[in-house]
């Protein structure tokens, strides 16, 4: 209690000890009605300003609504566009998506046609080929062109250029180009 008792007597004006060192700057002295005028201007000066200030912060928002409103529309339109022509473009996509997979089924069924086709017993050849065989050594041939073996086995020359593979597979007989013509190619009894 002493203590806030001496610090409460420090306050009185016969109390204040301390030396008060001079000050440079002037000094001035206001009744308390100067002083709340001064004030009073002041804080009017400050709220006039912010009132002002108020004012052009509400215009310039009711004018970025106006912008706004004008800009999403706009936007919105070009939004819809592209989403549009996306779906476009998706329908297009899918659509070719949908004749390539018929493609490749298509693909899929003339591969496994031919796969089938190819699988099957191939035609029973040897039976010409042996009778050309017989005809050539009967006649003592020992080569021959494909139109003289079609007639010496009675069939078409075409149906001999057939079984040209058969031929050429069968040990008996060697193909030779023709000495004569380029093209031609012979059929050789291979010597025994």
């Amino acid at each position: 209690m002493i203590e806030i008792a001496h610090a409460l007597s420090s306050f009185l004006p016969n109390a204040q000890v301390a030396p008060v060192s001079p000050v440079d700057q002037p000094v001035y002295i206001l009744t308390s009605d100067q002083l709340r005028a001064i004030i009073s201007d002041a804080t009017k000066s400050v709220l006039s300003h912010i009132s002002t200030l108020e004012a052009r912060i509400t215009a310039l928002e009711a004018k970025s609504a106006v912008i706004e409103a004008q800009v999403e529309p706009d936007r919105i339109e070009s939004l819809e566009s592209t989403v549009a022509s996306q779906g476009e473009k998706i329908d297009s996509l899918e659509a070719t998506q949908d004749i390539q997979a018929d493609n490749q089924l298509i693909q899929l069924r003339l591969i496994n046609q031919l796969r089938e086709a190819t699988a099957k017993e191939p035609e029973n050849d040897s039976p010409l080929i042996d009778e050309l065989y017989k005809e050539m050594t009967a006649i003592g041939r020992k080569q021959t062109d494909f139109a003289t073996a079609a007639r010496m086995v009675k069939r078409s020359k075409r149906r001999m250029l057939q079984l040209k593979t058969a031929i050429a597979l069968d040990q008996r007989f060697i193909l030779i180009p023709s000495e004569r013509h380029q093209q031609k190619v012979l059929i050789r009894l291979k010597e025994s």
